[in-house]
This record gives structure tokens, C-alpha cells and sequence, in this order.
């Protein structure tokens, strides 16, 4: 990301999707997923790799510059 604010921007969540079920919106920025800081697309990557379908993880997003913290249960990629 530029302007200083590390982490991952969503262009779009789909409906029913576990990001939706959790109240994720598009252009929040994903900046933490469970234990793992997120500043890029690889940093994410890497973080949801190492859970499974089926984990609660809890993510921090930035929404309009104020930190947020949902708990999302995991699903298969396309999901």
C-alpha cells in the first residue's frame, strides 16, 4: 500500500462469503490475521496458509483510518 499504511486493501467482498459473515467491507485494510502482521499480499498469503478451513482467526482491518477486530471463520479459497 502507499501512503505509509501497510496491510492489504479489499476491492470487494462477496455476499455470504466469510469475510461478509464477519462484517468485512471493501476497502477495509487487512492489516493483522491471527498472530501474523499483515504489509502486503505475501504477508497475507503466508498467514492463511498456515491455518485451515474451519479455523476462527481474528483479523484487524483499518475502515476509514479507525482500527477494527472481527473473529472470521475460515473457508475454502472462493468461498
Amino acid at each position: 500500500m502507499t501512503g505509509g499504511i501497510q496491510g492489504v486493501r479489499l476491492t470487494g467482498v462477496s455476499n455470504g462469503s466469510p469475510a461478509d459473515r464477519a462484517g468485512m467491507r471493501a476497502e477495509d485494510v487487512i492489516t493483522r490475521i491471527g498472530r501474523y502482521q499483515v504489509a502486503n499480499l505475501r504477508d497475507m498469503s503466508a498467514a492463511l496458509k498456515s491455518y485451515k478451513p474451519g479455523d476462527e482467526v481474528d483479523i484487524v482491518v483499518l475502515r476509514a483510518g479507525v482500527e477494527h477486530r472481527t473473529t472470521v471463520t475460515l473457508g475454502r479459497r472462493g468461498e
